[in-house]
């Protein structure tokens, strides 16, 4: 009897084990799709019955594994239970009611100054006198504000990082967070200016180093903070490139192209913590295969209807190459960028255009179209019909 009884849990054991193979030879082939950067890593990393493993170190165990897979299953099931309860209610005018959207335009400048300390803006002379000065936080601030208008009169609920085009995701602007900086650490103005005289203390951080070293990472986390909070269906990052081979952004390129990224490409070094969690996430749930079609709709709508080619799969974009893997859609690449593997959900990460494109810079130069308190390109009011047009298609089709 006792050798029966130990038969039936070694028989028991064995069909458990087989019942988990198809979940395994998943989370290994994820991890080789969109996870791992270099695909030789993908031998120091993988799972078996006993959990995630790093060369023979136990990072997660086979049940805690589990507990974060059943804990998105249950949010994706109330999920479509709220969705479902809309469209009984629901108003031809109103195809988003129940979804919940953030929006994350990219960046904070709200003038050159603090452009410039990003890094992110174009100011240069054409070939006939043209002045081109435009930046990037502005066309991502008001393409979003855009956007937010048609997906509020659509019935979404959307929430937005940054409520005004000078402001960073703290709610006031890169300006005052420097100047908090200084006073905490170095009290009033005439203080800073006499321990800059006496050299007796450490000089306060120039703000560009400020911005490097603490500022921007800070905020980016915030930005994450507040997006997981809302807990968003959906999260869109609005962001316009540059060609990474035109040094200095002094002079226009003949190129042009949109891309986006979903999370996803870590390297080894990347597995610790912090990052392991989004890793883990990303593993066992279908946030990454959602994002990718996501970005898929939106591309679709930047190529059909704003005209601008989706990147090929042959470009000479170093990054694209060397940070991301491609995910098997076209323009649609895995990276490991902090918004794109922390927020939580379906994450699409675009970068509509290139603005240093001869195709696009006098464009984006004009300022006819106000948005809120700010004058800007129109071009921007056609990005974001790309981005609406491509969540409708998204929201229609995938639920």
């Amino acid at each position: 009897m006792r050798l029966f009884f130990v038969f039936c849990i070694f028989l028991n054991s064995i069909c458990l084990a087989q019942d988990i193979q198809p979940k395994i030879a998943l989370y290994n082939q994820k991890i080789k799709q969109f996870l791992l950067l270099n695909p030789r890593d993908t031998v120091s990393v993988q799972v078996n019955e006993k959990g995630l493993f790093f060369k023979k170190k136990l990072l997660m165990d086979w049940d805690s594994l589990q507990k974060i897979e059943n804990q998105y299953l249950n949010k994706i099931k109330q999920q479509q239970a709220r969705l479902l309860l809309q469209q009984f209610s629901i108003i031809p005018a109103k195809p988003l009611l129940g979804w919940r959207i953030a929006l994350d335009p990219g960046h904070f400048a709200g003038d050159l100054q603090t452009a410039k300390i990003e890094g992110k803006y174009l100011e240069m002379m054409l070939s006939d006198s043209t002045k081109i000065e435009f930046w990037e936080s502005h066309l991502a601030w008001a393409t979003a504000k855009l956007l937010q208008e048609r997906l509020e009169n659509a019935g979404a609920t959307v929430m937005i990082t940054r409520s005004r085009p000078e402001y960073t995701a703290f709610e006031s602007t890169f300006k005052t967070k420097y100047q908090e900086y200084l006073q905490r650490h170095y009290g009033s103005e005439s203080l800073i200016r006499q321990s800059i005289k006496s050299k007796k203390t450490r000089m306060p951080l120039p703000q560009n180093t400020f911005f490097q070293v603490f500022f921007k990472r800070d905020e980016l986390r915030k930005r994450v903070e507040k997006i997981n909070a809302f807990k968003p269906d959906l999260t869109l990052i609005m962001h316009y490139n540059v060609d990474e081979k035109n040094t200095g952004w002094d002079k226009t390129v003949s190129k042009n192209f949109s891309m986006a990224f979903v999370g996803g490409a870590f390297e080894l070094e990347d597995l610790k913590e912090e990052s392991l969690d989004d890793f883990v996430r990303l593993m066992c749930t279908q946030d990454t295969e959602k994002s990718v079609l996501l970005a898929q709709k939106v591309l679709h709508f930047h190529q059909k209807d704003a005209k601008v080619p989706i990147v090929p799969l042959k470009n000479d974009q170093d990054y694209l190459q060397e940070k991301c893997l491609y995910t098997g859609v076209q323009g649609v690449y895995a990276r490991n960028l902090l918004l794109a593997r922390a927020i939580e959900g379906v994450v699409c990460y675009g970068e509509s255009l290139l603005q240093d494109s001869e195709q696009e810079i006098r464009r984006l130069n004009e300022k006819t179209l106000k948005v809120d308190d700010i004058y800007t390109s129109p071009r921007i009011s056609e990005i974001a019909d790309a981005y609406f047009k491509g969540i409708m298609s998204y929201c229609q089709n995938h639920p």
